[in-house]
């Protein structure tokens, strides 16, 4: 059955152990049951911002393997100019067990080895050179895959129902970019307008259906860089230059009737 239980604080009355546990279990319980069907990835907030020699990773919370893993406080790593690519990744570590708690940790670090999908999340990930300074704003949708200089966050995995989508920021980047070009298509508008209205990051399912449809294709599951590479073919398209699903199509017609 259903039940919402609160234990109730008296004066003079006993406190049991059952009151303490419904204070501490309630709220996990609750979010569990919210995310139960959420993939791994940054579920809110771990922004990062670049303070020389320290990119700073903001308060956040990540989702792992059904488990939540809560940053209260900034984090700043040490990073340093090496031309090579570099890494800002976390790490999970084997839960710790002991006689009054429990605890599952994460450890945010930078080196230059990718992620391992076993127990590793990507944040971002940077190539920076001697004499450059490392930025965290971008100009474009297109400044968020510069390769040099430049904090690279189209890799990150974002925590969506099911699948993993990309950061908001970039979603929203593309319908800013996508909105100055007079809309052709009715699916640019409205998937544009959700993106602009959204906080959270747009659903893994939301993204791969505008662009199967966009792009006249059946893909079950789009990665990050996926989506915005995608959102790159989309918007060049919309500049008049380059790559059309339409012309493509057209095109191919016009092959098979020769």
């Amino acid at each position: 059955m259903f039940k919402n239980t609160y234990p109730l604080f008296e004066r003079k009355k006993i406190l049991k152990k059952e009151m303490l546990e419904n204070l501490r279990d309630y709220p996990r319980d609750f979010f569990r049951i919210l995310y139960q069907d959420y993939s791994d990835g940054i579920l809110s907030g771990c922004r990062l911002k670049v303070q020389e020699p320290y990119v700073c990773v903001e308060p956040g919370i990540l989702y792992y393997n059904k488990e939540f893993y809560i940053m209260n406080s900034p984090y700043r790593l040490l990073y340093e100019p090496t031309g090579k690519e570099q890494y800002i990744k976390v790490r999970f570590l084997e839960t710790a067990g002991g006689v009054e708690k429990k605890e599952a940790a994460a450890r945010v670090y930078i080196d230059d080895t990718p992620p391992n999908k076993k127990d590793e999340q990507e944040l971002a990930r940077f190539k920076l050179q001697e004499g450059a300074r490392l930025r965290d704003q971008y100009t474009d949708f297109y400044d968020y895959a510069t390769e040099f200089d430049t904090l690279i966050l189209i890799h990150a995995p974002y925590a969506s129902p099911i699948k993993c989508t990309i950061n908001p920021r970039i979603s929203k980047a593309y319908a800013v970019s996508m909105m100055k070009y007079p809309a052709k298509n009715l699916w640019d508008s409205a998937f544009c307008l959700n993106c602009l209205q959204e906080g959270d990051a747009l659903s893994h399912a939301m993204i791969r259906s505008y662009l199967n449809v966009r792009l006249k294709q059946e893909k079950e599951t789009y990665r990050p860089a996926e989506i915005y590479e995608s959102f790159q073919k989309l918007l060049t398209e919309a500049e008049g230059n380059g790559w059309s699903a339409d012309h493509e199509e057209k095109t191919n017609r016009k092959m098979l009737l020769l």
